[in-house]
């Protein structure tokens, strides 16, 4: 269906967004049925841990985990079209704006419900203006009705029949776009993130943590659970260090100890802050500055 310059004024562009958050809130939902069927089949090994049919459920698992996750792709996917679309409506339409405003500036009519620009008698304007005008317009047109035949073929490609069954192929994983997540706008980082899989989410956040944990386009969930690994991971150090110097001086307290026994108290203390808050940032060895705020 063609957009006409009707169209393109009176588009809802508040419904659209509208339908945008229910899409990712939908994205969303799959998200948590990742984590869900993860933490709920962690144990599955461990008490059915032999035999093909013990196999068969793990694997099972791990597919339907897969599969689930393709859902919260294609949804975000969906939402993220729809957002582009409410940008390009509210770019031509400011553009159709401001070229209606110039060309009434000249003296011109400019009648949008019929198409038509005229210059009343007595205004000093050519025809070449008027076709100029009704060119730019004409361009505006075909420029909205282009952000609506890309955005129509990407919601084609996410959107799926009942009766398809995703494919439990391993999702890719991206390692060179995480390490340059870092460098990119917040906008950016939310929409790639949105994105990804719930499967490779995980990996970025098991992998780089101090990457996903300092993104402020990430939502704050994952850059708690990023950080927060950060925090175990040094708490961890700090206690093998404070282990080794313990069997090095056989009791008797060194400068070293000390120094540890500080910095275990250190991060503990942020462990006690940061209980029903997110922890959205955080750098081994300064604790006294992470940033805290309510869930």
């Amino acid at each position: 269906m063609t957009i006409t310059l009707q169209g393109l004024l009176a588009a809802d562009t508040g419904r659209l967004e509208d339908i945008a958050g229910r899409w990712d809130r939908l994205a969303r939902t799959f998200d948590t049925a990742v984590e869900d069927l993860g933490r709920d089949t962690r144990e599955l090994p461990n008490h059915w841990p032999a035999g093909p049919s013990s196999q068969a459920a793990q694997d099972k698992a791990a597919d339907l985990r897969v599969q689930v996750g393709r859902g919260q792709v294609h949804c975000a996917a969906i939402a993220w079209t729809i957002r582009e679309f409410v940008l390009a409506i509210e770019h031509h339409r400011r553009v159709l704006q401001e070229v209606v405003a110039e060309a009434e500036a000249t003296g011109l009519r400019v009648d949008l419900a019929a198409g038509l620009i005229t210059a009343p008698i007595g205004v000093a304007a050519t025809q070449p203006a008027v076709d100029g005008y009704a060119r730019q317009i004409g361009e505006i047109v075909a420029g909205i009705n282009d952000a609506d035949r890309k955005a129509a073929g990407i919601l084609g490609d996410n959107t799926f029949r009942e009766e398809v069954v995703p494919v439990t192929e391993e999702p890719r994983y991206d390692d060179i776009s995480i390490l340059a997540l870092a460098n990119w706008t917040t906008p950016s980082q939310g929409d790639w993130w949105k994105g990804q899989h719930s499967l490779v989410q995980d990996r970025a956040i098991a992998e780089h943590p101090e990457i996903i944990g300092a993104a402020r386009g990430l939502p704050p969930g994952d850059r708690d659970t990023a950080n927060r690994l950060l925090l175990r991971r040094a708490k961890d150090e700090v206690l093998a260090a404070r282990a080794r110097q313990d069997e090095v001086h056989d009791g008797v307290m060194s400068r070293a100890q000390l120094d540890l026994d500080r910095r275990l108290s250190t991060i503990t203390d942020l462990e006690r802050r940061s209980e029903g808050k997110h922890l959205l940032s955080y750098e081994p060895g300064a604790e006294q500055e992470a940033e805290l705020t309510k869930r």
